[in-house]
């Protein structure tokens, strides 16, 4: 499943336990157009380092545990996740509602 890079962030990021996110998918494949991100919920802190599924993490970006508010199906066939390791990068914090 790919997904796509998020907004640059100057400022921060305001990430943490509790916040709603969404994650950004990569659809430069042409895939996925009818297929909404998924939406979830921060549950834990992912580490610097280590394996993902979505990206090749590095030293300098953080991840997050994220529990979706629905099993997602990866563009990829992959799934249904309950939840995933996601970079902080291909992140972006739900409006309120």
């Amino acid at each position: 499943m790919k997904l796509r890079e998020g907004p640059a962030r100057d400022q921060p990021s305001g990430f943490g336990v509790g916040a709603q996110v969404i994650v950004h998918l990569d659809r430069t494949d042409g895939r996925g157009f009818l297929q909404d991100d998924p939406v979830g919920i921060i549950i834990a802190a992912g580490q610097t380092l280590g394996e993902t599924p979505y990206a090749p993490p590095t030293a300098d970006d953080p991840s997050w545990i994220v529990e979706f508010e629905e099993p997602f199906t990866g563009l990829d066939g992959s799934g249904p996740h309950r939840s995933a390791k996601v970079p902080e990068r291909l992140l972006e914090l739900a409006p309120l509602q």
